[in-house]
């Protein structure tokens, strides 16, 4: 086999492997994204109403407590005591967890 096959394949193998690795992200990330979706609902309380939610498409590092950390960004809009608030969220995109939640 030639360097160049060599190289050519190498490059399909590794470029294959990307959009594998990519795929199962953004399933991951569907799954993550209900899940800690339903924990921020838990966390603002039983007698709040969501009304919108957003969270990013794609996994961000981000630096939380001096740490980067590979996590979800998103927010909800709920009616707690007859008005509207806005939070900003974010959490572990490993393990869902909740790690930032403030009131923007």
């Amino acid at each position: 086999m030639s360097l160049k096959n060599l190289v050519k394949t190498t490059a399909v193998t590794a470029g294959a492997l990307a959009a594998a690795g990519a795929g199962a992200l953004y399933l991951l990330h569907e799954i993550d994204s209900r899940q800690v979706l339903e924990r921020i609902k838990t966390n603002l309380g039983a007698d709040t109403n969501i009304i919108t939610t957003w969270v990013e498409p794609m996994f961000q590092k981000v630096n939380v407590d001096g740490q980067d950390v590979w996590a979800l960004v998103g927010g909800v809009t709920a009616v707690q005591n007859d008005e509207e608030a806005q939070y900003h969220f974010i959490a572990s995109a490993l393990t869902g967890q909740i790690l930032d939640v403030q009131r923007v």
